[in-house]
């Protein structure tokens, strides 16, 4: 049976700022994700939970910013995930498929609907095949 979590997101755009000589916080944006995850993920406890999700994450940012960094390669400005928190769906509110409704996180993003894998790796799919 496969096991859902609504994922909140806090992140920021690390702009550079020359007269500091490095990157600083653009402020804080928060949105949603929905993560489709292993039954094992489900069982163990939420603070590991958490990081599992967090490490998805990190790299959903790392593949985002690479994206950035191709279309535009002199932008030295990235996005950083400063946080998640994975909520576990019920059996009742999983079947409701709230992310059928769900915005997408951002603009630059088609879907927020992810598969998180067994090794932390994922997907990010369509509403109607999540």
């Amino acid at each position: 049976m496969a096991r859902y979590c609504k994922v909140g997101f806090v992140d920021t755009l690390m702009r550079w700022d020359d007269d500091l000589g490095a990157h600083v916080q653009s402020g804080d944006r928060q949105s949603i994700f929905y993560f489709r995850i292993v039954d094992n993920w489900a069982a163990m406890p939420d603070a590991d939970l958490q990081t599992r999700i967090y490490t998805v994450a990190q790299r959903m940012y790392a593949d985002l910013n690479d994206g950035f960094r191709k279309a535009e390669p002199s932008d030295i400005s990235y996005m950083y995930c400063k946080g998640t928190y994975g909520l576990l769906l019920d059996e009742a509110n999983a079947a409701e498929k709230p992310w059928t409704t769900a915005p997408n996180p951002a603009v630059w993003e088609p879907t927020c609907c992810v598969v998180a894998n067994e090794d932390g790796t994922y997907e990010k799919v369509a509403r109607d095949g999540f």
